[in-house]
């Protein structure tokens, strides 16, 4: 039998533990489902459909109605199966073999696994020592330039000045991974670009990490490329429906962000009174520095009392620190209280 053709860094590829525990703040999910009157609303529709013919090869209505969202023409969105999908098409259609791709570590995982797969070269970019990416330190000879602002783990942001690279620099293609851009409260202008591909998810802030659906809004031209590589009816009848029952609940479905938000900030400071040192957080979850205390031995300790979070001490340039998904108040407050029993 013939072997897979494995890069190495596939061997220990980026999954998160899925554990029967009683709180689960360790993927970055809503901790609120969807109201009960979106998921009748998806009921009726479902009855009604004609699930014995293919979906929309297209998906012309959900991309015209996400343009509308993002002031675009359908012409420049590409749906797919999520994020990671997302960015796994941009990757076979400009990464590959004799490209390359730069990505500065802490950052989100999947990027460096999708690399390999796609046997594209990774450039490993360096930070700043606040943790953010300087536009100096961008490699002027890459290909391919990844960002994800806000950052994951870290929950940082960018600085805004790094916006203005793509501008000076047209001969790279920037990805700039937006899943949390819809818990950055700061009110500044969205990157832009002929050479700037923004990825957005609905796993987020639009509690609906279960339906895998990811977007990108960029130029006609690269949407048209992604097209013309991808499988034809890769998007499903049932995902282009409830995406698109989604957008009709958008106001409802993203009210929950303020509760998200507003929560984030009183688990840091509930943090820091621990002696930790949380990093400040854009996003809905907090990186935090566990300092003498060793960060994976604190980890087993809370899932022993089942409560599960992250454990990144294992991750390139993170340290001894842990993720924590913000969940319910109740959660939350069960997460501090069991972590100030472990830490004794």
């Amino acid at each position: 039998m013939l072997s897979p053709s494995l890069p190495q860094v596939l061997q220990s590829s980026y999954h998160s533990p899925q554990l029967d525990v009683e709180v689960r703040l360790n993927t970055n999910e809503s901790p609120l489902a969807p109201p009960d009157g979106f998921l009748r609303d998806v009921a009726s529709r479902v009855v009604g459909s004609s699930l014995n013919r293919y979906p929309d090869r297209q998906a012309r209505e959900l991309r015209s109605r996400l343009g509308s969202l993002h002031g675009v023409g359908a012409e420049a969105v590409f749906v797919g199966n999520g994020s990671n999908e997302v960015l796994q098409a941009i990757f076979l259609a400009y990464g590959g073999p004799w490209r390359n791709v730069w990505i500065a570590a802490p950052t989100y995982g999947m990027y460096a696994q999708i690399a390999a797969t796609t046997r594209t070269e990774l450039l490993h970019g360096r930070r700043n020592r606040s943790g953010s990416v300087d536009a100096g330190l961008v490699d002027p000879d890459a290909e391919l330039v990844v960002i994800c602002d806000p950052n994951n783990p870290t929950g940082m942001v960018e600085p805004a000045e790094l916006r203005s690279l793509p501008a000076s620099r047209p001969n790279q293609f920037f990805v700039v991974d937006r899943a949390y851009h819809d818990f950055d409260l700061r009110q500044i202008p969205e990157w832009s670009g002929e050479n700037v591909a923004l990825v957005r998810t609905f796993s987020k802030a639009l509690s609906l990490a279960g339906l895998r659906l990811g977007y990108v809004v960029a130029d006609p031209a690269v949407i048209e490329v992604l097209y013309a590589i991808y499988l034809p009816y890769h998007l499903s009848a049932l995902t282009q429906m409830v995406a698109l029952t989604a957008l009709d609940w958008y106001q409802e479905l993203t009210a929950m962000v303020h509760m998200v938000t507003h929560e984030r900030d009183l688990m840091g400071a509930r943090l820091g009174s621990l002696g930790l040192a949380p990093y400040p957080s854009a996003t809905n979850f907090i990186l935090v520095d566990m300092g003498v205390n060793d960060a994976h031995t604190v980890w087993e300790q809370l899932v022993a009392r089942s409560v599960l979070v992250r454990d990144a001490s294992q991750w390139s340039g993170v340290g001894n620190a842990l993720r924590v998904t913000i969940g319910t108040p109740e959660e939350n407050t069960r997460f501090i209280t069991t972590l100030e029993e472990v830490l004794g």
